[in-house]
Formats: structure tokens, C-alpha cells, sequence
């Protein structure tokens, strides 16, 4: 990322959207006294993004002093757009299908950023731009309570933020996946008995496939 003072500008280019139908302030000076900015790439057509919004604006209303949201747009017309951003209490980056120099902005964060799905929330570091957390929706799921919010912001603040050329993306969602896993089936004893039960079925066969293999060559 660039420096502290360009790297907004650089990643969302001149302006930055406070509402819909609007020309947008200067992106340089609307992350003033923030901490983290979190990019929220969604969009209206998806089902999940629209579930999910509702509970990121919990989070950013007992956050917002030091936190900025900015929405990342797939949306493809000013209409699906604007109605979904309306619902918004933070920023918007200008959309991709505005005009060719957005689209290819927001082509290259979603390939910096390893974006292959919505909604995906990646937080950063205000002041550097550096990398914090590669999805935090998981996260900002698991909380219900103003004060489990704060704590949770406050866990972000206190990592340790990389430059994005040393962020890892795929061993972290790769853990994550392997840890929601190994919860899941814990928390299902009967996923336990049932694997224990074939493991045993499948080491008979084995064992009596090896009998009849031994019996075999006797005979012969």
C-alpha cells in the first residue's frame, strides 16, 4: 500500500459515496479518527448479503467512532445499487459499472484481496492500509451483544497488521474451514459413532478379505 495519506485515494479512488445519487466527498478526508476500515463486498441479488447486512450494522453502530465500513458493490445498475446502499449507515465505494477506470479498481482489489465469494468483510489497518483480518463476517456473526461487538473490534485492533504483499489468505480460511469442521462434528456425537462404526466394518472386510487371500494360496 502506499502511504498513510494516499492509500484510501489509491485503493478507492477520488471520491467515496456517503448515500446514493450523490458525486461522492474526497475519499482523503472521510476516514478521519478511524482505527480499522472494513470493505464489505456484497450485493443486493445475494440472498446471504442481505441477511447479513442487518447485523453488520449492529456491529458498526457500537463501533463507528473507530471503525469505517466501506460497501463494495456488485451490483450492476444505479437502481439495485441505490436502494440496497440507502440501508447503509457507512460508506460506498464508487460501483464498477459507472465507468471503465472503477472497474478495473475494484477488479484488481477483489484479486488482491482473494475475494471468491459474497459477502466476504476484509479489515484494515486506517492508518497504513495494512492487512488485519481476511473475513471478518465469520466473526461479526458469533456476536450479539453491544459489549461482545466492542470486544471483538477491539481483538482486530490489537493484531498485528502486515503489508498486503505478506497477508496470507488461504492457510487462515483454510484453518477456519477445518476448525468449523472438527467443531461441527463435536458437537454431533452421533457423527462419531457413525464413523467409528464404518471404520470397524471396513477392518472386518479387510481382515476376511486376507483370510480367504491366505486359504487361497494354500490350496494352490
Amino acid at each position: 500500500m502506499a502511504a498513510p495519506a494516499s492509500w484510501t485515494t489509491e485503493l478507492f479512488g477520488p471520491k467515496v459515496l456517503t448515500k446514493p445519487n450523490t458525486t461522492g466527498v474526497p475519499t482523503s478526508s472521510a476516514f478521519g479518527g478511524k482505527k480499522l476500515v472494513a470493505l464489505y463486498f456484497s450485493a443486493s441479488w445475494c440472498p446471504p448479503c442481505k441477511r447479513f447486512t442487518p447485523i453488520l450494522i449492529d456491529f458498526y453502530e457500537a463501533c463507528k467512532d473507530e471503525l469505517e465500513i466501506v460497501f463494495i458493490s456488485s451490483d450492476r445498475d444505479d437502481r439495485s445499487f441505490g436502494d440496497y446502499f440507502a440501508k447503509m449507515p457507512w460508506l460506498a465505494m464508487i460501483p464498477a459499472y459507472m465507468n471503465s477506470e472503477q472497474n478495473a479498481r475494484q477488479r484488481k482489489m477483489a484479486d488482491a484481496f482473494k475475494i471468491q465469494g459474497i459477502p466476504t468483510l476484509v479489515v484494515l489497518d486506517a492508518k497504513t492500509g495494512h492487512f488485519v483480518v481476511a473475513n471478518g463476517r465469520d466473526a461479526v456473526m458469533q456476536v450479539s451483544s453491544d459489549e461482545s461487538r466492542r470486544a471483538l473490534f477491539l481483538s482486530w485492533l490489537s493484531k498485528e497488521s502486515v503489508p498486503l504483499s505478506q497477508a496470507i489468505f488461504g492457510d487462515e480460511d483454510t484453518g477456519g474451514l477445518l476448525w468449523k469442521a472438527l467443531t461441527y462434528v463435536a458437537k454431533r456425537p452421533q457423527f462419531i459413532l457413525a464413523v467409528f462404526y464404518l471404520v470397524r466394518r471396513f477392518l472386518r472386510q479387510m481382515a476376511t478379505l486376507g483370510k480367504e487371500k491366505i486359504s487361497d494360496e494354500t490350496e494352490l
